[in-house]
């Protein structure tokens, strides 16, 4: 497909999803607007440098970092999700996704500010970090009403390639630890980390593990992404695992032999994970084979009857990368020529 065609679909769906900003916020059907959402929009921004849009969202960015003198502990965590007062709990995952939005736009639209609290949301990110009977794990949230964090910790909570840009080394270095020590053999990523199961099997080591050994295609192609060059034979396994099964792909696959788990098709995030993955790796013919048949499912988005707010960021993410690596790719052909 040629760049010029991506680049207007690009701006026929970034139209959409500005008006749905401009007319709530980006607010999902329980009245919320989930921080996820908010960071995808405001990376995108960054990455088209749309200096206007980038403004706009980064205008609502403040009420969901938390930055209260009275409590130091808490600044630069960030709320999971909008809150009419004080928000229930921090999210790791969101953290992430909204300090590399802000790095990107530092970087793209020269804003030295944004930069400096993307630094404030990794330090609090940072904070959650903990060693659980030997095992080191960034859990999952901190409740603000009851101060405690969760026991738990998914492995999409993790960034090392972020972290790593951001010269967070040692960081980076154990987060990497928790990514390949939750890599499966089949060429999945396990889900979780939780520790404190070590108190009902306490003769056994408790590590990475996924529920009914199920693990969700989707999730283990996020936490993928965020290996690329710290872990890379990693991404490239998650790659050759949906690769050889695109044809017929699954949401969920068993973790002990890559067996489909459940009769439920891969929905168009999990694809269009898989492309982004391909593009990141720089998998030429993944995007080939791929591109076409999830162009016209990606132009349909904005039709469907329910806001798919959450795929359609994926979707416009995966459509910067795209467009930038073929940016790049003439830029060294023509300076061959």
């Amino acid at each position: 497909m040629a760049t010029a065609e991506l680049v207007a679909l690009r701006a026929e769906l970034t139209a959409v999803v500005a008006g749905w900003f401009a007319a709530d916020g980006l607010r999902r059907p329980d009245g919320h607007a989930y921080t996820i959402d908010v960071a995808h929009l405001l990376e995108h921004a960054a990455w088209v440098q749309d200096a206007a849009l980038y403004g706009r969202v980064r205008a609502t960015v403040d009420a969901l970092v938390l930055d209260d003198a009275a409590d130091p502990y808490t600044r630069g965590f960030v709320a999971w999700r909008s809150y009419a007062d004080r928000p229930d709990a921090s999210g790791t995952t969101e953290d992430l996704h909204l300090a590399r939005a802000l790095r990107v736009g530092a970087t793209r639209l020269r804003r030295p500010d944004d930069a400096a609290l993307a630094e404030r949301l990794l330090d609090g990110y940072a904070r959650h970090a903990y060693m659980d009977r030997g095992v080191w794990l960034i859990r999952n949230y901190f409740a603000f009403e009851t101060r405690h964090f969760a026991n738990d910790s998914y492995l999409v909570d993790y960034e090392p390639d972020l972290l790593a840009e951001a010269g967070r080394a040692a960081l980076a270095r154990r987060s990497t630890g928790v990514v390949v020590a939750a890599w499966r053999p089949v060429g999945l990523v396990d889900t979780l980390l939780q520790p404190d199961l070590g108190t009902v099997m306490p003769d056994l080591e408790v590590g990475p593990f996924s529920p009914n050994d199920v693990i969700q295609l989707n999730n283990a192609c996020a936490v993928a992404l965020g290996v690329v060059r710290q872990a890379p034979a990693v991404a490239w396994s998650v790659l050759r695992f949906g690769a050889q099964r695109w044809d017929g792909l699954q949401r969920y696959y068993r973790g002990r032999d890559g067996e489909p788990a459940a009769p439920r098709a891969a929905d168009l995030s999990t694809r269009t994970c898989l492309l982004r993955l391909a593009v990141a790796l720089d998998h030429g013919p993944s995007v080939t084979a791929w591109l076409p048949e999830l162009v016209a499912p990606w132009a349909r988005l904005p039709r469907d009857a329910e806001r798919r707010l959450h795929t359609l960021g994926e979707v416009l993410l995966t459509l910067d990368a795209l467009i930038e690596a073929r940016a790049q790719a003439e830029k060294v052909a023509t300076s061959a020529r």
